[in-house]
C-alpha cells in the first residue's frame, strides 16, 4: 500500500469519527432541550401535631436544558388515589434548566375527599403499595420515574454505633453569627431607621474598634461597664448614633450551651479493625438489648393493662 492510500485512509477514519461526534453531540443537545426529564425525592414525616403521615418535604431536580412549568404535585398512591402535595396555580413553579426545588411542609389536620374526610393513615404506611410522584406541567402529566438517591449518616450510624455525626452550632443575632467567643454585642441605631450590629470580643481593646475612640480592659469587664462607658462616648459626641443597646453574648451563649455544667466530649479516632469489624457487632448487641427491653416494657404493660380490666369488671 501507497503513502498516499495509507494517509487517506487515515484521514477518512478521522472524518468519519469526527463527524460521529458531531453527531452524538448534536443527539444529545437535542435530548437535551426536548421533552422532561425531572428526578425527585421526598419525605414522610409523623408528628404530635397530627394523627397522620404527611409529607415533610419534596426536591425536584430538572435534568434538561429547558425550563418546566409545574402547576401541581400529586403522589400517586396505588391505583386510585392522588395526594395532593403542592398546588401552585396561582403562581406557577417554572423549574429552569438544571434547577433543583426544595420545599419543606408543615404537619396537616386531616385529609379529604370531596368534602368527607377519607382516612388513609394506613395506606400511606403501607410499604407494599405503589407509590410515585406525579406532576401536573404545561405539557400534560408527567410521571416521576428517576428519583434522587439522598444519602445521610444517620443510616449509617443505625449500622455502626461507632459513627459519630457532628453538626455546627451557630446562634445568630439578626441573621448573623459572631461564635462563641463574642463577648458583647452592640445594636446601633442611626437616623433614617439605618442600623449596625458590633460584636465585641474579649481583647477588642487591643485594636481600635471605633473610629473615634478605642475600648478599655475596665469597660469589658462587665454588660454595665460597657454601657456606662459607651454612654459616656455618647455624650461626648464621638459616638454618633441614636440610640444604642448592649447584648450579653457571654451569659447568653453560656446558658444556651451549659457549657458551666457539661463536660465536651472526645473525640476519638477508630483504625479500620475497630470500626468496621467490632463496632457493627457491638451495634447489633445493643439493638438487641434495646430489643429485650422493649420486649420486657410491652409485657409489663400488657400485664398492666389485663389487671386494670380485671379491676373494671369487679
Amino acid at each position: 500500500m501507497s503513502n498516499e492510500a495509507f494517509v487517506s485512509i487515515i484521514n477518512s477514519v478521522v472524518a468519519l469519527l469526527i463527524s460521529i461526534i458531531a453527531l452524538i453531540y448534536t443527539v444529545k443537545t437535542y435530548l437535551l432541550k426536548s421533552g422532561a426529564r425531572i428526578r425527585c425525592s421526598y419525605s414522610m414525616r409523623t408528628s404530635i401535631a397530627c394523627d397522620d403521615p404527611y409529607i415533610g418535604s419534596i426536591t425536584l431536580e430538572n435534568q434538561k436544558d429547558r425550563s418546566v412549568t409545574i402547576f401541581k404535585v400529586f403522589l400517586k398512591l396505588g391505583h386510585n388515589y392522588f395526594i395532593e402535595i403542592d398546588d401552585f396555580k396561582q403562581e406557577p413553579l417554572i423549574l429552569k434548566p438544571f434547577e433543583v426545588f426544595h420545599k419543606d411542609y408543615d404537619p396537616i389536620d386531616l385529609y379529604t375527599v370531596n368534602t368527607n374526610k377519607i382516612e388513609i393513615a394506613y395506606l400511606l404506611k403501607e410499604k407494599r403499595i405503589k407509590r410515585q410522584i406525579v406532576l401536573s406541567t404545561s405539557e400534560g402529566r408527567y410521571n416521576v420515574k428517576a428519583f434522587i438517591n439522598h444519602w445521610d449518616p444517620v443510616t449509617t450510624f443505625f449500622k455502626n454505633h461507632m459513627t459519630g455525626i457532628v453538626r455546627p452550632m451557630r446562634s445568630t443575632f439578626k441573621g448573623k453569627s459572631y461564635g462563641i467567643n463574642a463577648k458583647y454585642v452592640l445594636d446601633l441605631k442611626y437616623e433614617k431607621g439605618v442600623e449596625e450590629v458590633v460584636a465585641i470580643y474579649p481583647r477588642d481593646f487591643e485594636i481600635k474598634k471605633f473610629r473615634n475612640f478605642q475600648l478599655t480592659k475596665e469597660s469589658l469587664e462587665s454588660k454595665d461597664a460597657l454601657e456606662e462607658f459607651l454612654l459616656k462616648q455618647f455624650d461626648e459626641g464621638v459616638l454618633n448614633c441614636v440610640d444604642f443597646t448592649v447584648y450579653d453574648m457571654e451569659t447568653w451563649l453560656s446558658q444556651i450551651y451549659e457549657q458551666e455544667n457539661k463536660e465536651p466530649l472526645k473525640a476519638l479516632s477508630y483504625n479500620w479493625f475497630i470500626y468496621y469489624i467490632i463496632g457493627p457487632i457491638l451495634t447489633k448487641f445493643d439493638d438487641f438489648q434495646l430489643w429485650k427491653k422493649n420486649k420486657a416494657l410491652k409485657k409489663a404493660n400488657s400485664q398492666l393493662e389485663k389487671k386494670s380490666n380485671r379491676n373494671s369488671k369487679l
